[in-house]
């Protein structure tokens, strides 16, 4: 097969080990020779037939270099080991191939490979079939040891499935009853047990092709006795029977890592890595708190945030006939499922214009990643049942945030209370209040309704900023002039803790 010097275009082949790999390399076999006679040509010959068969499958090393007839007789017996090597190729996988479906024989004729060379290229083929039987026993035999040593990995529930590594070789995978997989790495004999329910994550977030690469290790207890853990090239994964499995990893995981990991006072991951829409951030939530990373900020590690209604203020009073306003507030933590968004009444207060009246009313405890926003919504007490009115304001404010289900879904992806700060940020406290006004029936009057988005960034900013005072109440939040029935404010503050 000769060519012209302008054709020695071909650049590297695929080697045996990588995407095409076969994890083994031709050994050298004698081959046929059309100009073995001549002490020019046969020599360039049998160079180029070498590197395309059995070499690095490159035309790098001509060692003629110069247009010319020994030019030429290269890149003909590079043409020609080239060829025999994908004859090889196709042969180990029709031998791989049957031979990880079990069989260890193989009768099958090989196709037509060629008009040149027709019997070199077909003991190739056989002798690329043999390797492929070859490394097929040796990756069944390799993942059913691995299998009995594991622990409940009794029946495997499918094929045996492979990916190239590179210069590592390949990976073969088979998953097993229960939400189970066996890697075994070829040539160098590795193997990984992944158990349930990590290989079931694992296998949604991509498996291979996920961020977390390859497994490094087959899953093991943790330290502590109720967790299992599994190393990745790219981030490690925790599971409990209480948290399911999730992912760690980048500088989350390495903060989770410093302070105890799974044994430390966060607790195991109760989610994989998240976006933070809101702020553009990312998180992990955990049994105990949350880690964040946000560019400008860096890692901010919560365990719990506080929110307290600090109190009002009365700037007018009703113009009802008597002679004090009796008030109270409905505060709604407004969660990231309709089961977490709860509210809670202060007291009844009997309250004069320019009276101030401090309180300190948990309205929510716990992870950031619980609370998206809060509602707060200020009645006048007349002949109602205070506690029937908040269980109707926080039916109302559920209701209202089931209607606003699609805007938070399009502010995309990622931590569920993030989209309803968007959200809610976007649309004003406008749905709220007119859900709250449709829901209520009682002898109460509604003096206003204020709603405030609270990102886990502003949450964590609010705690660490200094409290500011109105008259006798100190705040972070502040409502603007409810003006319903009478002029009054409300005030919140938030804390870690």
């Amino acid at each position: 097969m000769p060519h012209g010097p302008g054709q020695a275009h071909r650049g590297a082949m695929a080697m045996p080990d990588d995407e095409d790999a076969t994890g083994t390399r031709l050994i050298e076999r004698p081959f046929e020779n059309p100009h073995a006679g001549d002490p020019v040509l046969g020599p360039a010959y049998a160079g180029g037939y070498k590197e395309g068969a059995f070499g690095d499958h490159t035309l790098d090393n001509n060692p003629a270099g110069e247009p010319g007839p020994a030019t030429e007789a290269f890149n003909e017996g590079f043409d020609d080991g080239i060829a025999r090597f994908e004859a090889y190729k196709k042969g180990f996988k029709r031998g791989i191939t049957v031979g990880l479906r079990g069989m260890t024989t193989d009768d099958f004729v090989p196709p037509p490979l060629g008009t040149e060379h027709v019997e070199d290229l077909k003991a190739a083929w056989l002798e690329g079939r043999t390797d492929g039987l070859g490394v097929a026993r040796i990756v069944r035999d390799g993942i059913e040891a691995k299998a009995l040593e594991s622990p409940d990995f009794d029946e495997p529930s499918g094929p045996i499935h492979s990916t190239g590594l590179g210069s590592l070789g390949r990976l073969y995978s088979q998953e097993y009853q229960g939400g189970r997989a066996i890697y075994f790495i070829h040539p160098s004999g590795q193997s990984f047990a992944i158990d349930a329910p990590i290989f079931a994550e694992y296998k949604k977030l991509g498996e291979l092709g996920s961020f977390l690469g390859r497994p490094l290790a087959g899953t093991k207890r943790v330290s502590d006795g109720r967790g299992k853990v599994t190393e990745f090239e790219n981030g490690t994964m925790y599971s409990t029977e209480d948290t399911g499995a999730h992912e760690v990893h980048g500088k989350i995981g390495a903060k989770w890592k410093e302070l105890g990991g799974p044994t430390g006072d966060l607790g195991y991951p109760t989610s994989n890595e998240q976006f933070e829409r809101a702020d553009r951030g990312k998180v992990n939530t955990f049994e105990h708190g949350d880690i964040y990373l946000w560019d400008d900020i860096g890692v901010q590690v919560v365990r719990s945030i506080q929110v307290r209604y600090r109190g009002q203020n009365c700037f007018a009073e009703s113009d009802e006939l008597s002679a004090q306003d009796e008030t109270y507030i409905v505060a709604t933590a407004v969660g990231p499922n309709r089961d977490a968004t709860v509210s809670v009444r202060s007291p009844v207060i009997d309250v004069d214009a320019g009276g101030s009246f401090p309180d300190a009313m948990v309205v929510y405890q716990g992870p950031p990643a619980g609370i998206g926003a809060l509602t707060v919504t200020m009645a006048e007490h007349d002949s109602g049942n205070p506690d029937e009115y908040r269980g109707q304001i926080e039916a109302g404010v559920r209701l209202a945030m089931n209607g606003l289900a699609a805007a938070v879904a399009a502010t995309g992806v990622g931590l569920t209370v993030s989209g309803i700060a968007l959200a809610l940020a976007n649309v004003g406290a406008g749905p709220i209040a007119n859900a709250i006004n449709d829901a209520i029936d009682s002898g109460d009057d509604t003096i206003g309704t204020a709603v405030f988005p609270l990102a886990p960034k502003a949450l964590i900013g609010l705690a660490q900023a200094p409290r500011q005072r109105e008259r006798d109440v100190e705040f972070h939040l502040a409502t603007p002039l409810l003006t319903g029935e009478g002029a009054y404010k409300a005030y919140f503050d938030v804390t870690f803790g």
